[in-house]
């Protein structure tokens, strides 16, 4: 293609399989000349390959709004460069065996309407109809997107890049890229075999290459390669072209018509790695060898599922390396580590259906500074120090592959790569009945059982083996004191003279409070959305503790240096590892502390939202009355060296008040009937304190922050915007379910009006009790709430729904500030 390497660029784009490509097609499309460096050939890594299925139903609005976009320019993209892309919208169809995925499938049928998004379920004489080929004896239903397809992926490769190129992109083939030039802690550069860009903003797309690159930097970009396997028969007679995508979630396998063949192929339980030891050198259009006995098991469904096959003939017998990460989700947007650095990869087999979205979205994020819609479950920063380990990354490979068709579900669990952090009360825990659940490494006790039975990991969406347990927890909070160790929780140290500014530029709350306070607030974006919802203590005049979600102890601290001035003197250290954080709640928690402090903890010595530094046991530490519970409590925050003999002292204390541990299922529980919002759930990246009932939190006298005048604006609207979280309660559903989980529409006068944003059966007030969003074109107004006539939607059922402002669990606060 073009011969000569610039001198500089706007943009340099390292690899050039779709996400690259589609990346720099949409920079040009905004009028950015960026150029791509690729070591072979365009899509000759895993794109050229890959088996080109679009899909659109996505989790969130944004995300799906991105698959759609997709498909879009699929289609239009043939009659904009004059290139093919081979796009057919055949549709897919989505089955079920057993009762889980059925009840999914009918959850995805309820929110595809939502999201506009034409879907059927189809009787089993319709899918006969349309696969007559396949077994349906066992079909309880089949689900199908009518608008979803495939493409020719090295077809919309070439078209892509054809359309970039006519806008003044440029495309370096058979180039590799030898080092990413940083002075400074930001990009400046990149060397290559054919010489030096220099540039200000790279973007690694480089698939199965991009962790090692990444990690010979010192940036964490955690995915590794593994195989992927599938067949393609010989030509079917009377195989239409317009035959509909095949999924089969409980087989593991896909099913696709492919130039008059099927092609059929399995995410496999349990993958096979692939380049434990690096990519080799020369990879470029490979194959690897089919291992037919790791495969037996899915090529036994297959045939089960379709007899025919064992008399049509298998032509090819393919496999080729595909990245999985530790999540099952791609890494996109800037790195923490290296300014102007940024990464789209770690597609998990979803390159194809991802590339237009993502294209758009990191061309928004290099140019605008931002992307339009929210990708906090994607962000490159949501990765940890510790997901370097290239060890760590090919074990969780080998399980993040089952991810891809497995059942989804609350109880689903890890297996790969156990207990690599844990707190330091760890073992008195398991002692005590702790069954963990992992969270990026961490080993959470999500509920405690004196009998130590484990995990039961039949999926179920409804009443759950554990539940009694959580009851139990969820009472004893009620009734009398409950012990959380929430040790993995980010602590984050902002301390220096310009601390304050620094915590003021992102947060909605003010932050200049004397020190001995505890501020609850929110990180913002410049639209007003939420970036990370937090407590911020102040410790000392010159240095305040921020405490967040352990899954953004990367994000928030890259949050604040991004919009920091350079010239402000403070700095940041993860205090992480460095402090334990026990928190006790219910009506005894105040006794069981005050006989081990000896310091008047009344409510008018220690109000709520307050912060002391005193005696426990015999340890000093930081006691902050807050609970995320809607119980009088307090968070208990001490160096580590301290936590076994403050736990030890608690538990001996406590025994005579009723004092049991609680997991994270049973703080979900309460949190859900005390209406407290969860980041990643209820709030996020697009949505508002003031739509989400977080206004409270926002101090408009302050000096400019992030998002103020969108947030001024919305305060000066009044308290009916557009959209706003509110409580509710399935009427008429008992512990049984069908139970809220997330994304059940909510309707009214025969629209939809909203959706829940999450949801659990609540033990204290014995009702499934969730948050959800509404809205409303002229306002969400108390009124029109109080006026009632809501119904959710929940596996294809109605049912009424209770909606109100104030949570159902101690609605005036009176319990938890008493």
């Amino acid at each position: 293609m073009t011969s000569t390497l610039p001198e500089n660029a706007p943009v340099v784009i390292v690899g050039g399989g779709i996400i690259g490509v589609s990346t720099l097609y949409h920079l040009a499309k905004r009028g950015v000349p960026a150029v791509l460096i690729e070591r072979r050939k365009l899509a000759s890594g895993t794109t050229w390959h890959a088996a080109g299925i679009v899909g659109q139903l996505r989790d969130s609005t944004a995300q799906t709004e991105l698959g759609k976009y997709t498909a879009r320019l699929f289609r239009d993209l043939e009659e904009e460069t004059g290139q093919a892309t081979g796009y057919k919208p055949n549709g897919t169809i989505n089955l079920a065996l057993g009762d889980v995925r059925h009840e999914q499938l009918l959850r995805s049928h309820d929110h595809a309407v939502r999201m506009g998004i034409e879907t059927q379920l189809l009787s089993v004489a319709e899918l006969q109809e349309k696969w007559p080929w396949i077994e349906t004896s066992d079909v309880k239903s089949a689900f199908f997107v009518p608008s979803n397809g495939q493409v020719n992926p090295l077809d919309v490769t070439v078209a892509m890049s054809k359309g970039a190129r006519a806008n003044g992109a440029q495309v370096f083939e058979n180039t590799k890229v030898t080092d990413l030039l940083v002075k400074d802690g930001k990009v400046v550069g990149v060397e290559t075999d054919r010489g030096v860009i220099a540039t200000g903003k790279v973007l690694l797309a480089g698939g199965m290459w991009s962790h090692l690159f990444a990690k010979a930097k010192g940036v964490t970009v955690p995915l590794h390669a593994t195989e992927h396997f599938y067949i393609v028969t010989e030509p079917v007679e009377g195989l239409p072209k317009t035959q509909p995508i095949l999924n089969i979630a409980e087989e593991r396998t896909y099913w696709k018509e492919d130039t008059g063949k099927l092609l059929i192929g399995a995410f496999e339980q349990k993958g096979k790695p692939y380049g434990e030891n690096g990519i080799p050198e020369d990879f470029e259009f490979d194959e690897l060898p089919f291992d037919m006995d790791h495969v037996e098991a899915n090529l036994e469904n297959m045939f089960e599922r379709m007899p025919a096959l064992a008399e049509m003939g298998i032509q090819t017998f393919f496999n080729g390396p595909e990245s999985f990460t530790p999540d099952g989700r791609p890494y996109l947007g800037p790195t923490a580590e290296i300014r102007g650095l940024y990464v789209a990869t770690g597609m998990n087999s979803n390159g194809i259906l991802n590339s237009g979205g993502v294209g758009l979205t990191m061309a928004e994020w290099m140019i605008d500074g931002a992307p339009s819609r929210g990708m906090g479950p994607m962000l490159a920063r949501r990765a940890h120090p510790f997901q370097s380990n290239t060890r760590y990354n090919r074990d969780r490979a080998t399980e993040s592959v089952g991810f891809h068709y497995g059942v989804s579900w609350v109880g689903r669990q890890i297996h790969s790569a156990r207990g690599v952090r844990r707190v330091p009360l760890h073992d008195r825990l398991a002692e005590a009945g702790a069954t963990f659940g992992e969270r990026i490494g961490w080993e959470v006790p999500m509920y405690y059982d004196p009998d130590k039975k484990g995990w039961n990991e039949e999926p179920n969406l409804r009443w759950k083996d554990w539940a009694p347990h959580v009851r139990t927890e969820c009472l004893a909070a009620r009734d009398a004191a409950v012990l959380i160790d929430q040790s993995m929780y980010a602590k984050i140290q902002v301390q220096g003279p310009d601390a304050v500014r620094a915590l003021n530029r992102v947060c909605g709350a003010e932050m200049d409070v004397a020190p001995g306070i505890s501020v609850y607030t929110q990180f913002l974006n410049t639209r007003g959305g939420i970036e990370a919802d937090v407590t911020v203590t102040r410790t000392a005049h010159d240095s305040f503790m921020v405490i967040t979600g352990h899954p953004s102890q990367i994000r928030d601290q890259a949050w604040i240096r991004d919009h920091a001035d350079p010239d402000w003197r403070f700095e940041i250290f993860d205090a992480t590892s460095a402090y334990g954080l026990i928190s006790i709640h219910g009506p005894r928690s105040r006794e069981i502390l005050s006989a081990l402090s000896g310091v008047d903890l009344s409510d008018a010595a220690f109000p709520f939202g307050a912060a002391r530094e005193i005696d426990i046991a015999y340890a000093r530490g930081w006691a902050i009355r807050r609970s995320f519970l809607g119980e009088l409590g307090y968070e208990l925050m001490l160096s580590t060296e301290f936590m076994a003999g403050v736990y030890e002292a608690l538990m001996e204390v406590g025994a005579k008040h009723g004092l049991r541990h609680m997991g994270m299922y049973a703080m979900n529980s309460c949190r859900l009937e005390k209406g407290f919002r969860h980041f990643g759930h209820d709030i996020a990246e697009d949505d508002t304190p003031y739509e989400t009932g977080l206004g409270f939190a926002v101090n408009l006298r302050k000096d400019d922050f992030l998002g103020r005048e969108r947030l001024a604006a919305q305060k000066a609207n009044g308290p009916a915007q557009k959209y706003r979280t509110v409580s509710c309660i399935v009427e008429g559903v008992d512990a049984t379910g069908p139970y809220l989980i997330h994304n059940e529409p909510v309707w009214r006068d025969g629209e939809i009006v909203g959706h829940v944003t999450s949801g659990d059966w609540g033990f204290r007030i014995e009702a499934m009790v969730g948050l959800a969003s509404l809205h409303r074109d002229g306002g969400v107004s108390k009124d029109w709430i109080e006026e009632g006539g809501f119904t959710v939607q929940i596996a294809g059922e109605m049912y009424p729904l209770k909606v109100q402002l104030a949570p159902f669990y101690d609605p005036s606060g009176a319990i938890m500030r008493g």
